[in-house]
């Protein structure tokens, strides 16, 4: 039992010495990249958390919201009226606009919507931006390094001896580096970038759809706040 805990020891000592080996090879620019790294990661569990769907479409609202536009009836309002008042999603705070609103013309009912919408829109796209920023800058910062690398490369060519050589090694192993750290850090960001506005145009979508068959349904069977509230 000792020997394997032995063994486990020197892996980890192992791995943290070639993953800190690694940052040195790269220089200066592997922090810079390792702090976009670390952003664009708390981004993604951050999105992922704010995008699922019981925190925008919960499964248990949408169910009544159909049964309600398809029948209409007094127990679907009642049904709705309680899974409002317990739930906080977007879709739910969107429904709470309809049916506040459900007593004044159709054109104000909507406008509400739309408004509230957009500003629900721009919560889910909250912190997109900095996977924009990293997916840009990430590859330049890689670039940038291999830049560095090559000029300290060139710059060992002047006198070949062996603290050159050394010198030119390093610029190898900094371009080199960099490069990879560049792409490591930009390819899951425009992975998960793509992601999650796909499944936000696919959230907008359903809920227009939902909204829009909520307002109808209100209206078609005279269900104004004093049935839905």
């Amino acid at each position: 039992m000792d020997t394997l805990f032995t063994i486990l020891a020197q892996d980890d000592a192992s791995l943290f010495e070639s993953i800190t080996g690694f940052f040195q090879k790269g220089g200066v620019f592997m922090y810079i990249l390792l702090i976009c790294s670390v952003a664009s990661i708390a981004v993604i569990i951050f999105k992922a958390i704010l995008l699922s769907q019981n925190a925008i479409l919960p499964k248990s609202l949408v169910d009544k919201l159909n049964a309600y536009s398809d029948r209409g009836d007094e127990a679907s309002a009642n049904q709705i009226s309680s899974e409002l008042q317990s739930g906080d999603s977007v879709l739910h705070r969107l429904c709470k606009v309809v049916v506040d609103r459900a007593e004044h013309g159709g054109d104000e009912v909507q406008d509400a919507v739309q408004a509230n919408a957009r500003e629900e829109l721009v919560g889910m796209q909250n912190g997109v931006q900095i996977l924009e920023v990293v997916i840009v800058i990430a590859p330049l910062l890689g670039l940038l390094g291999t830049v560095s690398g090559i000029t300290t490369v060139f710059d060992g060519f002047g006198n070949v001896d062996e603290s050159k050589m050394t010198l030119m090694a390093r610029g190898v192993s900094e371009a080199l580096t960099t490069t990879i750290a560049g792409l490591a850090v930009a390819v899951p960001s425009v992975i998960a970038h793509s992601v999650f506005n796909r499944k936000i145009e696919a959230y907008s979508a359903r809920m227009e759809v939902l909204l829009e068959r909520f307002t109808g349904a209100m209206r078609n069977h005279g269900k104004g706040q004093d049935r839905a509230a």
